[in-house]
């Protein structure tokens, strides 16, 4: 998987600032600009998000409680 370096900065920055708020964030804006059919910039969005998601799951395993 390719991963814009972009996409890596903007959405580690958000994770680091925000915790889990960012991928609400980042899903609000992935909904904003896919109705404002401006695809190109959703997908920015859409990859952020997915990223964020990736970079929460590998920080969370250290901090989740065990099952």
């Amino acid at each position: 998987m390719k991963i814009d370096h972009d996409v890596l900065l903007f959405a580690t920055r958000l994770v680091e600032e925000l915790g889990e708020s960012a991928i609400r964030i980042s899903r609000v804006r992935l909904v904003e600009l896919t109705a404002a059919n401006n695809l190109r910039a959703a997908a920015f969005w859409r990859d952020v998000m997915h990223t964020s998601e990736r970079l929460l799951a590998e920080r969370s395993p250290a901090l989740a409680p065990p099952p």
